[in-house]
Formats: C-alpha cells, structure tokens, sequence
C-alpha cells in the first residue's frame, strides 16, 4: 500500500496553482469588502447632501453671493464712485437694423462728487478683491485685481468703450 497526500501543500503537486486559488479568493472578498465600503460611503454623502438642511444651505449660500457680486459691481461701476453718466454727450438717436435706439451713456472724464478716482478692497474667503476706477484719464477705466489661494488675474475694464 502507498500512501499519497491530496493536499498539494504536501505533496507539492500543483502547490503553485494552490496557492493561487487562494490568493486569489482572499483577493476577491478583500475587494468586495473594500468597494462594499466606498458604496456605502458614497450613499452615505449623497444621501447628506440631499437633506432639506443641505438643500436650504445651498439656496441661501447662492443667493448671498448673487447679493455680493451685485454690490460689488455697484460699488465699482456705479455712482458713487465717482462716475457720472451723460447721455447728451452723444448728440441725436442711431439706428440699429432699422430701430431708434438711444445712444450709450458717456463717463465724464474727471467729473465725480468724491473728488476723483476711488477704489475698494474686498477679502472673501481668503481672496482679496482690490478696485481701482480712474475716471480722470483720457480713457476711464477700471482695474480689477483678484488675488487668492487659486491665483490672481488682473481685468481692466474701459468704461466707455463697453456701452451697450
């Protein structure tokens, strides 16, 4: 009578596919465990984002910074930086495809109830908005300066070349 084992980790006959299969199967469940895991993860900040809470959130974060930007760009265009409007500067009405249109608004060059060009600086969530309006140059304009964690950029906007 011979005696042979069964088990290829004693006999060592097909020891490598052996271990293979098993190390496969660990791998199978370990990644179904795992992307069991980040499923549940996933349902779990979807469903966070999806309460009324979140959703009231989201609303009034949107309409503060809607409110924001339009004071802002009252504070840098308007009035009462010194700009004053004058539509008499450009004589008669054109006409644009056949319609009667008033012609744009012209800035006073050096004209302002403030004495002159002004600016402002804003800081929002670590970005810094900095506005200068010249409005005593040849050319009005305004020079709007973001600087933040992302990055900065530099826009300059002619005032009286953007009429529409």
């Amino acid at each position: 009578m011979n005696h042979k084992f069964k088990s290829p980790s004693f006999n060592g006959v097909g020891t490598s596919a052996h271990y293979l299969t098993i190390e496969n199967q660990e791998k199978t469940r370990s990644d179904a465990v795992r992307e069991k895991r980040v499923n549940d993860e996933e349902k779990r900040i979807a469903a966070a984002k999806n309460t009324n809470y979140a959703k009231f959130l989201r609303n009034l974060e949107s309409r503060v910074y809607a409110r924001f930007s339009k004071e802002l760009e009252e504070a840098i265009f308007g009035e009462a930086c010194g700009t004053k409007y004058d539509t008499a500067a450009l004589s008669g009405t054109t006409y644009s495809g056949g319609a009667a249109r008033t012609p744009p608004a012209q800035v006073l060059q050096g004209e302002s109830d403030i004495g002159g060009n002004c600016g402002g600086t804003v800081t929002l969530d670590g970005t810094t908005m900095t506005w200068t309006k010249n409005v005593t140059s040849d050319e009005p304009f305004v020079e709007l300066i973001i600087d933040g964690p992302d990055g900065g950029q530099t826009i300059n906007f002619p005032l009286n070349k953007l009429q529409f």
